[in-house]
């Protein structure tokens, strides 16, 4: 079988990194309590679609732009063993992805997919994706090798692309870029490419979460500490677009973003007792 893997690393510090405009971050609301580890986030038809971190239900939380609690869905057959991002195909479909995966060394990987028309459902028995990666031989690897965690996704094109976080000691700030097929199935993630984003520790550079828009061909990627918006890439290429980063005032949580439009994005945070967060945010970029 012909296969061509390109791996190709770009040190965004080095090259297009900072952005001359800033970001502005407006609080929208304090999200309800039963969505204090919101980790994943879309936008569909003037909702936003959230759930929880792994180890919670196996449930869908349904907001209006204001951030009211306007419904739960149910995901019924499925275990949220590590539900970590949300992502919407152009039909409408719905995707969890289910791979946390902090010590490198889970095995059931997968992604559930939910037919499109959810939004009028209390609940839903999704199809799923089980994967594994292709280059992934131990678990857990050395930890010069912790690469095989993940948080971040988007499906373009019939194809589903992964986002690794890095956890690799020392830390590198790597991401790679995997591929898979979007639809229901066993398959072995092909390795495409990798970036990244910065070396300067995990709160700037570890990936947390994605988002896609088609019209205007960008991918969002969110730190802890950080937007990164590329534009200009062609095909799958990510890593070869035009990268801007944006800080994102105070380190929080930070681990779902979806766009609203092609210049602005909803953004939430979990609740924690140190740091707090908890939170549901708009974002926009101002010039200076």
């Amino acid at each position: 079988m012909f296969k061509i893997i390109i791996i190709v690393l770009v040190c965004f510090l080095g090259l297009n990194t900072h952005a001359k405009a800033k970001l502005r971050v407006s609080k929208i609301c304090t999200l309800p309590k039963i969505m204090y580890e919101s980790s994943g986030l879309a936008y569909l038809k003037n909702f936003l679609i959230t759930h929880n971190d792994g180890g919670n239900r196996s449930e869908l939380y349904v907001l209006d732009e204001k951030g009211n609690h306007k419904k739960t869905i149910k995901v019924e057959g499925v275990k949220n063993y590590d539900w970590e991002d949300l992502a919407l195909d152009k039909n409408q479909n719905l995707y969890i992805g289910d791979f946390g995966n902090n010590l490198n060394s889970r095995k059931n990987l997968q992604i559930h997919i939910i037919k499109k028309g959810f939004l009028n459902q209390s609940s839903v028995s999704p199809e799923t994706i089980y994967f594994t990666y292709e280059d992934q031989k131990k678990f857990p690897p050395s930890k010069k090798q912790l690469k095989f965690d993940c948080e971040a996704f988007i499906v373009k094109n019939g194809r589903v692309f992964l986002f690794t976080k890095c956890r690799t000691k020392p830390f590198t700030g790597i991401s790679k870029i995997y591929i898979l097929p979007a639809k229901p199935g066993h398959f072995e993630a092909k390795l495409i490419g990798q970036f990244q984003l910065c070396n300067k520790g995990w709160m700037s550079c570890s990936v947390t979460s994605a988002d896609y828009h088609e019209k205007s061909n960008t991918l969002a990627v969110l730190t802890y500490g950080r937007l990164y918006i590329i534009r200009n890439f062609r095909f799958n290429a990510f890593w070869k677009g035009d990268i801007k980063a944006y800080k994102i005032p105070k380190i929080k949580q930070r681990e779902a973003i979806c766009f609203k439009n092609a210049k602005s994005w909803f953004l939430t945070d979990e609740y924690r007792k140190e740091i707090k967060g908890g939170n549901l945010y708009q974002m926009t970029i101002k010039k200076k």
